[in-house]
């Protein structure tokens, strides 16, 4: 278990299985985005999304560059794919991305579940 505690806006290597159905599975990168007062808070959970390689071409879907993720390849953020999980599951901090990227994500998520 890795004892750092991860922070909004960073992007952590998870193990997000077992899952279910069409869920993004293994060891993926993901974005924290739920705040810090409930990531480092009693709960010991986080909110993330978790990120692709693969272009589907969907709309809520936030393109990023390599630089930013920590890999060696452009990735897309799949806001539609949000979850809560353990802690524990967060292997090893991998990259950070812009004010600005996370503020096109939570837009993305805003408009996912129609809030205004």
């Amino acid at each position: 278990m890795n004892r750092e505690l991860p922070s909004r806006g960073e992007i952590w290597l998870a193990n997000l299985s077992p899952t279910r159905g069409r869920e993004q599975s293994g060891f993926r990168p993901c974005l924290v985005i739920s705040v810090d007062q409930f990531n480092h808070g009693p709960a010991e959970l986080v909110i993330v999304v978790p990120l692709t390689s693969k272009n589907k071409s969907i709309p809520l879907h936030v393109k990023i560059s390599g630089e930013q993720t920590g890999l060696d390849v452009t990735s897309y953020i799949k806001t539609e794919d949000l979850r809560s999980v353990s802690r524990n599951r967060l292997e090893k901090k991998i990259g950070q991305v812009s004010e600005e990227v996370l503020l096109e994500v939570l837009d993305r998520i805003k408009i996912l579940l129609n809030i205004t």
